[in-house]
């Protein structure tokens, strides 16, 4: 990656630049779901906000896993896990996720946890759900967003850096977004969202590795499919009575 496309020196025309190539980058096949993830999905959010309060229905929440994982790598057994979630209990957790996040926008570690108590949701897929409810402030957990904002550690190993998708790291992800924005913003005197940066970052990404299956695996999504499996032997064994062993 260029120094000048690095987080600490990126300019706001250059990520203007990068902004106006996403579109390049998303095949046809998911526009339907791109169009849901970007403007459906929150403005439906901020319609039911003023109408008193806001909350995901279960066919969207599905259709923004669905978009999560053709982003990147596809796990049809979390997808066949997240849609085991009823229609109510979807509607109730959502709800009180983002009245917990209106309370204390700063404390949005909260709505996180709140969320991952729905099937086969853990933190990355939690804050894109609170990103479609506030997409200026809050960042979705992406593998090319998360891998961005830390290229210049040390020890880094860029784009394939490992990801825990933890709850941690996620506010580090967060913490690093908001300087960011603080910082083109004053530069430009325009706004920029969490949104913006995360585009950026998926482009800057994909114009080093195209074929987003070269990414390590979304341990994320392991551990979502993980209940869909029958335990260890090992497990097995010891949850076998005495009696049987």
């Amino acid at each position: 990656m260029k120094a000048n496309d690095s987080a600490s020196q990126i300019s706001f025309d250059t990520l203007r630049t990068h902004l106006l190539s996403y579109d390049s980058h998303i095949p046809d096949k998911i526009r339907g779901l791109e169009q849901l993830r970007l403007s459906t999905v929150p403005e439906t959010l901020v319609q039911r906000k003023k109408n008193g309060e806001s909350f995901l229905e279960k066919t969207e929440l599905t259709s923004l896993v669905e978009w999560k994982l053709k982003h990147g790598t596809y796990r049809p057994n979390l997808t066949k896990l997240v849609a085991s979630n009823s229609v109510t209990d979807v509607r109730e957790t959502t709800k009180k996720a983002f009245e917990v996040y209106e309370v204390d926008k700063d404390d949005y570690g909260k709505s996180i946890t709140a969320l991952n108590k729905l099937k086969g949701i853990g933190p990355a897929t939690s804050s894109l759900l609170l990103s479609c409810y506030d997409p200026v402030r809050v960042p979705f957990f992406s593998d090319e967003l998360y891998r961005y904002l830390h290229w210049e550690d040390a020890k880094s190993k860029g784009w394939d850096r490992k990801i825990n998708y933890t709850i941690k790291e996620y506010k580090t992800l967060f913490e690093r977004v908001a300087e960011l924005r603080e910082r083109l913003e004053k530069q430009s005197g325009i706004g920029v969202s969490a949104v913006d940066i995360e585009k950026a970052a998926y482009v800057l990404g994909k114009n080093v590795l195209p074929d987003s299956k070269i990414f390590p695996l979304d341990t994320e999504d392991a551990e979502g499919d993980k209940t869909l499996r029958p335990p260890s032997p090992k497990r097995r064994r010891k949850a076998m009575p005495q009696s049987q062993k």
